[in-house]
């Protein structure tokens, strides 16, 4: 990276010209970053590099000499890397407090929320706000093995599980990580911290219980109830679409017998688009919902057409809950004792695709996965039951 101080051609007023730092590997990668000193032509030594002839010209040749060496340790800490990227890493490191932990944080929510990852950026904002109730103005000089250990106390206190300790601890990592990446920071303290995660198993519903859900007579007046089961069922006919993505279903998505859409947790990512083929009792569902709006298919987003993605979101997750409730008085009414959830219907689509034989590289498709990898980790609480008759065939 070749460094050297020039003047602006632009005059101003007084007469006076900007000096530029001009950042170059090339002809073509090029970049310029204004030191805010001015000084007339006159007092310009090109060759030198210096101020000269000035009444400040001491204080203002150090003020340049601090300028250029802060690029060039810029420079040597992401070595190799174009002038254009290490015009981007200076100005971000200048969008805010460099050593403020908490204000890099609160930058990468906004960025988030900015790419329209809304969800997203309020898990972390909530993440934010807890870790500022620990201490509410951290520097990542204050991050380190022994701050993740005393957080991690902190949260257990709070009461916190052992698996949203490890989510927020492992937001610290991140974000750190993007610091490093940014050029904010020359190491990442935190990473390496061993955070422990408690395995869950995914629970969910025969074929039977679905179908005693779907034979459940349930009075006209609990339209929430109506709601829950067709919105369930309906995620379990469609091989465990999420809840999110049936909120913003739109009769535009349907084309012929499929379902096409854009998966709403992964809409940036290269194999989002997924098509399903509707299936006799998906089709039923769609039909009790035809003509009731214009734009979305089921009730959760009617009259919200006009909303922003953010307030679609809180609609939905409000939304959610409600008839997460609905959904447990069903279970209570079916004789069900499971925790039911409206994401119950793709863990239950998964246990019943794995227990009629379906190949895997199938369910890996039907689920929307882009690896198969992903597959077989979201699967290996659904095969216990084959794991037991395997043993007992081998061996009796």
């Amino acid at each position: 990276m070749i460094l050297n101080f020039q003047l602006s051609s632009y005059k101003k007023q007084n007469g006076t010209q900007s000096i530029r730092l001009k950042l170059s590997t090339s002809n073509k990668d090029t970049q310029y970053i204004d030191t805010k000193i001015s000084v007339l032509k006159a007092q310009w030594n090109a060759k030198k590099q210096v101020i000269k002839r000035h009444v400040l010209e001491e204080t203002l040749n150090a003020k340049l000499n601090a300028f250029k060496i802060e690029i060039e340790q810029l420079s040597y800490r992401n070595d190799g890397v174009s002038a254009k990227r290490l015009h981007q890493i200076y100005f971000n490191s200048k969008k805010y407090n460099g050593k403020s932990f908490t204000d890099f944080y609160q930058s990468v929510i906004q960025e988030t929320k900015l790419r329209g990852k809304t969800r997203s950026a309020k898990t972390l904002q909530h993440y934010l706000d807890k870790l500022k109730k620990f201490n509410s103005n951290i520097a990542f000089s204050d991050i380190d093995h022994i701050f993740m250990k005393e957080y991690e106390f902190f949260m257990l206190k709070r009461g916190n599980k052992k698996n949203t300790i490890a989510s927020n601890l492992r937001a610290i990592i991140t974000i750190c990580n993007r610091a490093k990446e940014t050029g904010f920071i020359k190491e990442n303290k935190a990473k390496g911290y061993k955070i422990h995660k408690e395995n869950t198993t995914k629970q969910s519903l025969t074929l039977d219980e679905i179908e005693n859900i779907s034979n459940l007579e349930i009075e006209p007046r609990h339209k929430a109830m109506i709601v829950a089961r067709d919105l369930f069922l309906f995620s379990f006919y469609t091989a465990g679409m999420r809840f999110t993505d049936i909120c913003l279903l739109k009769w535009s998505n349907i084309s012929d017998d499929n379902i096409i859409y854009k998966m709403n947790k992964v809409k940036y990512r290269t194999g989002a688009t997924r098509s399903i083929p509707l299936n006799l009792k998906s089709k039923a569902i769609l039909q009790k919902y035809k003509d009731k709006n214009k734009h979305f298919i089921f009730p959760p987003l009617y009259g919200c057409e006009n909303m922003h993605q953010e307030e679609k979101e809180y609609k939905i997750y409000i939304k959610n809950n409600n008839l997460n409730r609905a959904l447990k008085i069903i279970a209570e009414k079916c004789n069900i004792d499971k925790p039911i959830s409206m994401h119950m219907a793709k863990h239950s689509f998964a246990d019943y695709a794995v227990k009629s034989n379906v190949n895997l590289l199938m369910i890996s498709k039907l689920l929307g996965h882009t690896r198969l990898e992903t597959t077989q980790h979201y699967l290996k609480d659904f095969y216990k039951k084959e794991e037991s008759e395997t043993i007992n065939k081998l061996f009796n």
